[in-house]
């Protein structure tokens, strides 16, 4: 026993020590997360509607993942990717991240790195939020926080490393987060690591005009439509701006930068997608709803130019970070694995399927599959290819909108009745309940 030990411990060491070999000295991570923006949004994911060459470019240099899957609305994307835990183990109401979690900005700093987060908090409602810095993040500059108030483009109200920032009237929150950011980054010196988190305000509605919509900026301009389009193009820009930053301080190639997006597009808008009209399905747990981009650049680290088309969760965010940082994994039950060995062009463990869970603030989405608490958990498990709920209900994952289910047990053929008896071995070996959410519901 002890000889095995000794051998599986080995390995580990082995295919650890060859990451860091590839990976040299610890990276600068930054980690962007656009708010309200499937993948469907980008050049770069097949757009032809919404402009992102910033985006664009780093994915064309780095590595696009065409299969990453957030949770369906903001709070619970939010929450599993900083603790890399599923929101069955931890979710207990909108807005609220539990104080009891640790997240990736306590791991990253107590691994030694700088810690710094901008843009949108909302994780401290109750009944046991928490804030930045009891998260692990020395500086922070935030909207959603305690002390603002509900503005967040234009003429922001925003807390800023505790205190109320006065800002012009003219003033746009975007670019208050991202100077802050630049400035972070500005201020780091090469013996210690930084991470910066960016959850953006963009694109989340009110669709209001940007600051390079090329019309008044804050009244009148055009179309919810056009001005969110104007949006998506302005965070392409704030990355833009990032990317320019590291390349002027002299660590572009010692960074590693992670885009993504908490969820789908929202509900009210409809816009062109190829030859199609797509329509938004934040807070629905379909393929609308959840396919979210996925881009890693990082040109002297990660070589570029490469698609990978395995399957990757928000779960999985925390034990990546871990891996590139160097970092302990915190001593609780996780439920990702990391994708640096597919960014580094490597096999790596890659998923066979998604397991989800999902409490939804907005009732209708409950409609089709809810049960549990209130009726309102949804649960189901995904490949590239097939999709189960909890209650049997059946689908493609190409069916966009779920408007067809398949047939019925024993009749969706061999290869689709093979992945169905598997998603549902998977569905019933995880909690049937949100562990959390019903602790909070006896309270």
């Amino acid at each position: 026993m002890q000889s095995y030990r000794f051998c599986i411990g080995l390995i580990f060491f082995l295919v650890i020590t060859s990451f860091q070999d590839v990976l040299g000295d610890r990276p600068n991570i930054v980690l962007i997360m656009a708010d309200d923006s499937a993948a469907d949004n980008y050049g770069c994911y097949g757009s032809d509607y919404f402009e992102t060459p910033r985006l664009d470019a780093l994915a064309k240099s780095g590595v696009r993942f065409t299969n990453c899957y957030s949770e369906p609305v903001c709070t619970a994307s939010r929450v599993k990717i900083m603790t890399g835990r599923d929101n069955v183990r931890n979710y207990v109401a909108f807005g609220t991240l539990d104080k009891s979690e640790l997240t990736f900005g306590t791991m990253l700093k107590t691994a030694g790195y700088a810690t710094a987060v901008a843009g949108k908090w909302q994780l401290h409602g109750p009944p046991n939020g928490t804030l930045a810095k009891a998260c692990g993040f020395e500086n922070y500059c935030l909207w959603n926080y305690p002390g603002t108030e509900r503005p967040r483009y234009w003429n922001p109200s925003i807390v800023k490393d505790g205190e109320p920032l006065e800002l012009a009237d003219d003033a746009y929150g975007p670019d208050v987060f991202t100077d802050y950011l630049i400035e972070f980054i500005n201020q780091q010196t090469p013996d210690r690591p930084f991470f910066a988190y960016y959850p953006m305000v963009l694109t989340h509605s009110p669709f209001l005009t940007t600051p390079k919509s090329g019309i008044a900026k804050r009244e009148g301009g055009g179309s919810a439509l056009l001005n969110f389009r104007d949006m998506v193009a302005y965070a392409d820009h704030c990355v833009g701006r990032i990317v320019d930053s590291l390349e002027a301080k002299g660590i572009r190639e010692n960074t590693i930068l992670i885009y993504t997006s908490d969820n789908g597009t929202d509900r009210s808008l409809k816009y062109p997608f190829q030859d199609e009209i797509r329509v938004g399905e934040k807070a629905y747990a379909t393929e609308a709803g959840t396919h979210a981009p996925l881009i890693v650049n990082s040109p002297g680290r990660i070589s570029g130019g490469r698609v990978v088309e395995d399957l990757i969760d928000f779960s999985d965010f925390l034990p990546t970070l871990a891996e590139l940082a160097g970092a302990t994994l915190p001593e609780v039950k996780l439920d990702g694995r990391s994708f640096v060995p597919q960014c580094l062009g490597q096999k790596g463990q890659p998923r066979e399927y998604i397991f989800q869970y999902y409490y939804p603030k907005f009732r209708p989405a409950s409609e089709k599959h809810g049960g549990g608490v209130n009726e309102n958990e949804i649960i189901w498990a995904q490949t590239k290819e097939f999709k189960l709920y909890a209650d049997g209900a059946f689908y493609r994952v190409d069916d966009r909108y779920e408007a067809t289910p398949l047939p019925a047990l024993g009749k969706a053929g061999k290869a689709a009745e093979q992945t169905r008896a598997m998603l549902r071995s998977v569905i019933d070996s995880m909690p049937s309940s949100g562990q959390k959410l019903r602790q909070a519901a006896i309270r």
